[in-house]
């Protein structure tokens, strides 16, 4: 019987083992067939939404480039300590330094239709057609790549698709309910980044992310100063930490954090945690309720 179960167990680990390299080869083949070499436009055959002048002038300036480092430090810490295979990056930094740092096996960033010869990426990817099979990323970042697109939730979707069972979904997005979406409705004829952004409401997010059978583990607001300058960026971190979680003062950026869930499966969360989270400044969205059965029912 030992012996028999001996057999068994090495049969299971050669099968696993077989499998891996079998999505491990499928997953180089698309990523390898997609290049996007140093150099080339990342350009897919339909427009655009926002110019790629527009996107240099934004790039360029100050305030951007300090958001940018503020950005790249909250990323660092959420995702420095999330593991697996492969990790997909998608957003608007040049220089996403946090790549480095992170443990997953294999990062890679990859090319939008909106970023027209902006970043030197490693593959080119459509926003409603993402060249990857089903559950083959682990780690799934999207930094303000929600904003510059005209479908976000078709964006959600297949980076949603991608992600393993108990994978992670970071996103970081302009918050259209802060001070800074107070100034954009006033500049509603402005084509210049970041007022003609198209901003995803972290509530609204959370609520596709549920109905996907994902679990909502963070959100937090930030960037609060931004893009006024007053100070250090050491005294911009000391204002997010203390406005955090406040409902009036919401900060002007948002990062979240969620998992991928087992299809289908409702996750039941405390009356304490669902406190503690709605100090957040956002309204969490409800999960489905147990039904309660009676034997006349049955």
């Amino acid at each position: 019987m030992e012996l028999h179960a001996d057999r068994t167990a090495v049969s299971r680990h050669t099968c696993n083992n077989f499998i891996q390299l079998v999505s491990d080869y499928v997953f180089l083949s698309v990523y390898q067939h997609n290049p996007c070499p140093q150099g080339e436009q990342c350009q897919m055959k339909h427009g655009h939404r926002i110019k790629t002048q527009v996107q240099k002038r934004w790039l360029s300036r100050k305030d951007t480039q300090r958001l940018m480092a503020l950005e790249g430090s909250w990323l660092e810490e959420r995702v420095s300590h999330l593991r697996g295979r492969h990790l997909l990056y998608a957003g608007v930094d040049t220089d996403p330094k946090f790549l480095s740092r992170s443990r997953a096996d294999h990062t890679f960033r990859v090319g939008m239709p909106w970023q027209k010869g902006l970043v030197d990426c490693q593959a080119r990817i459509d926003n409603t057609h993402w060249p990857f099979p089903n559950e083959t990323l682990d780690v799934v970042v999207l930094q303000h790549a929600l904003d510059m697109t005209n479908r976000p939730h078709q964006l959600v979707r297949e980076a949603t698709r991608t992600l393993v069972s108990g994978g992670y979904l970071v996103v970081v997005g302009f918050n259209p309910y802060s001070a800074w979406g107070g100034a954009r409705w006033l500049r509603t004829m402005s084509t210049e980044l970041p007022w003609v952004s198209n901003p995803v409401a972290p509530l609204r997010l959370s609520d596709w992310l549920m109905l996907l059978d994902f679990r909502v583990e963070n959100v937090t607001t930030a960037a609060h100063l931004w893009p006024i300058k007053i100070g250090s960026e050491a005294l911009s971190r000391r204002v997010d930490r203390v406005l955090a979680g406040n409902r009036i003062f919401a900060g002007n950026v948002y990062i979240l954090v969620a998992r991928k869930t087992v299809a289908g499966m409702t996750t039941i969360r405390s009356e304490r945690k669902v406190r503690r989270e709605s100090k957040l400044g956002f309204a969490i969205p409800a999960t489905r309720k147990p039904v309660s059965r009676t034997k006349g029912s049955m």
